[in-house]
């Protein structure tokens, strides 16, 4: 596991943080740990001070206003951003899915799924990919001809391609249609089961959030200001009260009032 302060190789972090989600062992060391992490934009604090430990195969989602500093997060999580201070850990194997699916226009979906994949194995192991989340019969196709959901689900597919310790969703299905989107939870769901990576999932929608999550924590003024376990039933979760007390609990945490829901 990578552990870096301005740049530098640390030892691993103390196992301290929020206990882990359902589905995972409370004794495992964490996927990630975070501590005391910073990070400023023209001085301005977008991030002072964040703590925070996923598990291996635990579900964890971000909640936040817009400019909250959850995108910034998940970059220093994918390393994608290194101008931070403080204490960052996380898996050398991880991938990361956004809003836009990201596929290359001129690259057929098989080959977008398997970029920079070395080794002859890398087609047969994207075709397997691509069958796992029903896209089977895509695999010769051109990104421009997939609906919406085709090319989330392909990204899904190249992200799990490269059997990640760590995934990280950034709103990856905000600009999808309602029932596509259900759809999609559904897929992620069983996924997620299967291959069991720590998942860090940052999203506007706090009923996606409670209905995907072991966790849910909300970023207010740089610093998580809750962190929520969720347990639900299986059947007819949204139905539940213990839905409802958790979805208004995080509404109220970001700032929307009883009158507005």
């Amino acid at each position: 596991m990578a552990a870096h302060v301005r740049g530098a190789v640390i030892p691993p972090a103390p196992e301290t943080g929020a206990p882990a989600g359902p589905g995972t062992d409370p004794q495992a060391p964490p996927r990630v740990a975070v501590d005391g992490l910073v990070r400023e934009f023209a001085g301005r604090r977008v991030l002072d001070g964040v703590d925070l430990r996923i598990r291996p195969g635990e579900f964890v989602a971000l909640l936040g206003r817009s400019g909250s500093g959850k995108s910034t997060l998940l970059k220093i999580l994918a390393g994608l951003d290194t101008g931070h201070t403080g204490r960052v850990e996380a898996p050398e194997r991880r991938a990361v899915a956004f809003q836009d699916s990201r596929l290359l226009p001129w690259a057929r979906v098989i080959d977008n799924v398997v970029l920079g994949l070395p080794g002859a194995r890398a087609r047969r192991r994207g075709l397997e990919a691509l069958d796992e989340v029903g896209l089977s019969g895509h695999a010769r196709s051109w990104p421009g001809t997939l609906s919406g959901g085709e090319g989330q689900r392909a990204a899904l597919a190249r992200a799990l391609v490269r059997d990640p310790e760590l995934l990280l969703l950034d709103e990856p299905f905000g600009a999808l249609d309602a029932l596509t989107r259900l759809r999609m939870h559904a897929l992620l769901r069983r996924l997620c089961a299967r291959h069991e990576p720590a998942v860090l999932l940052v999203t506007h929608d706090v009923e996606e959030a409670v209905l995907l999550a072991d966790r849910v924590l909300v970023l207010t003024d740089g610093r998580i200001s809750l962190d929520a376990p969720v347990h639900l039933p299986e059947r007819a979760p949204r139905r539940s009260p213990a839905f409802a007390d958790l979805r208004d609990r995080l509404l109220a945490e970001l700032g929307v009032h009883a009158d507005e829901r």
